[in-house]
């Protein structure tokens, strides 16, 4: 179909009208398409319907022969085919467009004379087309002006498909859909979900078989990856994946019709071909956002329910959701996901790999700062490109490690952990059991079940061997004081422990408490009944917890008895012998350590590691220097007996 030939069915279709005013414009239309009407010397409306009705061989219109390709694409069935194509020509073609700016400006309704165009009874023209392929899918609408006029327009899908697109199937495609999205990362940096090679092979199956109603749901805290999973999914089943609606033709927010239309198209112009998924970053803007209240989520939920519903059991294409949290998502679209995702912090091993690939992706040279950041916070990992990217454009040679800083405490709300320093010496603590073979044994069997309570005087080392046990065993160490838990409210401390407890679990993590003696303190001092519910409930936890927890306390004498028999291995880090102290000495200071340091009680590795900071800014003048420094270190202590004796 080309120009002449629709023009030849309005003029039809119009005929020659009795009121003078619409008569007299479409006499003005003629006079200024007289060329291309081939008219003579009679230059008015009848004259252009009679050389109209003449048959005109000419070339179809680019945005016409896309039209075309975009009812195949859509799988069209004739008569919205032919709607298709009148809506873009009355919008693209200028000689078209005036006619029916004349129609709609003299009163007459728009929206039947295309239907009838198109083929449809003068009874259901006006029905046919507000209930067109093309409006439902938000290719078209119409609106009202001032003057009461209902007028054609083309939605912002469409309109970039007429000024971007080629005239094929693969361009047109490209343009309506968007680009399929890079993964940039491996299911190797994914390595902490198991269940990743599941979904690979479930979205492989569903394409082979296309199957309908195929959606998987990813939730998680913001930063954690989700979007990057779902590009890793795909390009390991080796299917391209396309996101859905997430921007209107200026480039600003999509309303949440905008993006359901953006689905629907989606699904309708990829369902004909294998190969493909669609991810809905940010399912609130489909199904509404939910807030806390009483400790329960309340859901402010947007459209109708029973719509999201058929939505997820018949779409054709598999979709792949993401949400932050899953208290936003109801029990009833939970039923109806193929498979739910809990997408936690990456472990320290994949944190690393994923730091590696950031920095070279990136263009900065890796960094230490930012080894030792994601040790102090896991959350880093969360933050790794926005900072270094942040870094490469202010020119700094950090790695993005200040930037990284700046986020992380936005998202903790609060200050980093302290950072431990270089990464622990096992020959340097004094037990009686040897930690390393004990590390090695827990990293060789998984340690998912193990507990440790450590025990032993300030500055001996015990969070810094917990944080050496949880990048040992490739997990991210969360710490948890009495301060984070302690609630003034009846019932809040008990929460705060079942919540940790409960995010550890779901994000595999390792639990650290330190100063556990005021969590865990022996209930036969309990003043009140509630105080002996915190340590209850701590210690339910503590028997039906599948994952490494630690315990650390300078004061184990104050810890209620039953506590202990929860904790697999108890560890008493004392003060160094001489013989470790000998060796920390040389390990930290590269020097001999001299005989007076065997005089020295009670020493700690936290003692080597403070002196060691000091001369940094006030060195030493010599080996003896060093062990009176020492010794002023150590004296701060209370002695617990000349060591060595």
């Amino acid at each position: 179909m080309n120009e002449w030939m629709i023009a030849r069915r309005v003029a039809r279709r119009i005929g020659v009208p009795t009121e003078a005013r619409l008569k007299g414009a479409l006499n003005d239309w003629a006079a200024t398409h007289a060329d291309w009407l081939g008219l003579g010397e009679s230059q008015d409306w009848a004259a252009a319907c009679d050389a109209l009705a003449r048959d005109e061989a000419g070339e179809t219109p680019h945005v016409l022969a896309l039209a075309d390709v975009l009812a195949q694409v859509l799988q069209l069935d004739p008569l919205d085919a032919a709607l298709l194509q009148l809506f873009v020509a009355m919008d693209r073609l200028p000689r078209l467009a005036g006619l029916a700016r004349l129609w709609t400006d003299h009163g007459r309704d728009i929206v039947p004379l295309v239907g009838e165009l198109a083929g449809a009874a003068a009874v259901d023209a006006d029905r046919m087309v507000r209930r067109s392929a093309a409006v439902r899918l938000g290719l078209v609408g119409f609106y009202a002006t001032r003057q009461g006029a209902i007028e054609l327009d083309i939605r912002w899908p469409l309109e970039r498909l007429l000024d971007q697109a080629v005239a094929d199937h693969g361009s047109v495609v490209a343009t309506l859909i968007g680009p399929p999205q890079r993964a940039r990362l491996t299911l190797d940096d994914f390595a902490h979900l198991p269940e990743a090679c599941f979904l690979v092979r479930l979205l492989r199956g569903a394409v082979a078989e296309r199957a309908a109603g195929v959606n998987i749901l990813i939730h998680g805290p913001p930063g954690t990856g989700k979007t990057e999973l779902a590009c890793t999914l795909a390009a390991a089943a080796g299917l391209s994946l396309h996101g859905v609606g997430e921007a209107d033709d200026d480039g600003t927010e999509p309303t949440r019709f905008d993006r359901v239309s953006a689905l629907h198209l989606a699904q309708r112009a990829l369902a004909p071909a294998a190969g493909a998924v669609l991810l809905f970053d940010e399912m609130e803007d489909l199904i509404g956002d939910a807030s806390p209240s009483g400790g329960d989520w309340v859901s402010r939920r947007q459209g109708s329910k029973v719509f999201v519903n058929r939505l997820l059991e018949t779409n054709a294409v598999p979709v792949i959701w993401t949400t932050n949290a899953i208290g936003n998502v109801d029990a009833a679209i939970l039923r109806r996901m193929s498979f739910v995702v809990k997408l936690g912090l990456p472990s320290p091993r994949t944190a690393r790999r994923i730091m590696a690939r950031v920095s070279a992706e990136e263009g900065v040279a890796m960094h230490p700062d930012v080894e030792t950041l994601l040790d102090r916070a896991p959350e880093t990992a969360t933050v790794l490109r926005v900072a270094s990217r942040a870094a490469r454009l202010a020119g700094e040679a950090d790695g993005g490690a200040g930037a990284a800083a700046t986020l992380v405490r936005a998202l903790r709300g609060s200050d980093l952990p302290v950072d431990l320093g270089a990464p622990v010496d096992l020959d340097l603590f004094e037990t009686d059991l040897p930690l390393a073979p004990l590390v090695e044994r827990l990293v060789a069997t998984g340690a998912t079940d193990v507990s440790l309570l450590l025990t032993g005087p300030p500055g001996t080392g015990k969070t810094a061997l917990a944080h050496h046990l949880a990048r040992a065993i490739d997990r991210p160490l969360v710490v948890k004081r009495a301060s984070d838990l302690l609630s003034r409210w009846v019932g809040g401390t008990e929460r705060a422990i079942a919540d940790t407890f409960a995010e550890a679990r779901d994000h595999g993590h390792v639990l650290l408490f330190d100063e556990v003696d005021s969590l865990l303190f022996d209930r036969t001092g309990a003043a009140q009944s509630w105080e002996a519910g915190q340590v209850n409930e701590m210690l339910t936890w503590l028997d039906r917890h599948p994952l490494p927890v630690i315990a650390a306390t300078n004061h184990a004498h104050r810890l209620d008895p039953a506590a202990l028999r929860r904790f697999v291995f108890k560890i008493d880090l004392a003060a160094l012998g001489p013989e470790r102290a000998a060796t920390a000495f040389e390990r930290h200071f590269d020097l001999a350590a001299p005989a007076s340091l065997g005089q020295l009680a009670n020493l700690t590795p936290g003692d080597f590691a403070a002196v060691k900071r000091q001369l940094r800014h006030a060195p030493a003048n010599s080996a003896e220097d060093i062990v009176e420094r020492l010794a002023r270190e150590a004296g701060w202590r209370p002695a617990r007996g000349r060591l060595g004796f």
